[in-house]
């Protein structure tokens, strides 16, 4: 009796996963190929936390181990601009996707959270029912802030817009925008697909740049997906494609532009 139960309870927590709109919006920004080969695994790492919790009184220590545990599972060699698909798969990450894999961990384990994104950066705030906790998925060793003076320190810094340290500022596009503002983790797949857009930008290929920008823009508009745009306009222009393939994307792209001022090219 007490193994059908497990089986049943198991089989319905799979379920409500499996329909999870969160899980499912970060789905679609995955190569078909890739979509059922790690939601198993993913299912029963969720699910050992789960059997777990019960052993822990401390919301905060369940917590850590819930970080420490996903980083030896799963986020174990940073890498930029990698994708959601990644982090299942090879695990390779950086703020958004490992902000991406946390948001499904800790929403399927119950926790309360908020994602802040900035110009360059994305981290969460989750509360627990003594402090509020900030976390850094890029920071295996300090990323847990839990002292309020450590967190407001963090903030402070985040609202500044600097783009890191170890950042090479010459070859960096700076946005126009300042942004420090709550993120709906259903957004959080237009941002991945922005991320594809700026990958393709960078690797000079307009067309798809401006299918991951549409993407993007359908799921969560924003500054970076307008200033992008515009650039991109710009790289389409003096682009070696076709001419009617030229005005087709400037069309597409022109369309959606609302800011008054033009965005300096680099």
């Amino acid at each position: 009796m007490r193994v059908a139960f497990t089986f049943l309870f198991w089989m319905a927590w799979q379920i409500s996963f499996a329909q999870s709109s969160v899980f499912t919006a970060l789905l679609e920004t995955m190569p078909q190929s890739s979509e059922g080969l790690y939601e198993k695994e993913l299912i029963g790492f969720v699910n050992e936390l789960k059997e777990k919790r019960v052993h822990y009184k401390s919301e905060i220590l369940f917590f850590k181990k819930v970080v420490s545990k996903s980083h030896k599972k799963f986020l174990r060699n940073y890498k930029a601009y990698s994708q959601f698909n990644e982090v299942l798969e090879v695990g390779n990450y950086d703020c958004l996707s490992g902000t991406a894999f946390f948001s499904v961990v800790l929403g399927e384990l119950g926790f309360t959270y908020k994602i802040i994104e900035t110009n360059y950066h994305i981290f969460l705030l989750i509360d627990t029912p003594t402090k509020q906790i900030l976390l850094e998925t890029t920071d295996r060793i300090a990323g847990i802030k839990t002292n309020a003076k450590e967190v407001e320190r963090s903030l402070s810094k985040y609202r500044q817009n600097q783009l890191m340290a170890n950042v090479d500022k010459d070859n960096y596009y700076r946005y126009q925008a300042n942004l420090f503002r709550e993120v709906n983790p259903l957004q959080l797949s237009g941002l991945l697909f922005f991320n594809q857009a700026v990958v393709a930008y960078n690797q000079h290929d307009w067309v798809l740049c401006a299918d991951r920008l549409e993407r993007a823009r359908s799921i969560y508009y924003n500054e970076r997906v307008e200033e992008l745009s515009e650039l991109l306009i710009g790289s389409v222009a003096l682009s070696s494609l076709a001419e009617e393939k030229k005005r087709e994307l400037m069309r597409t792209l022109k369309k959606h532009l609302t800011l008054s001022s033009t965005v300096a090219t680099r």
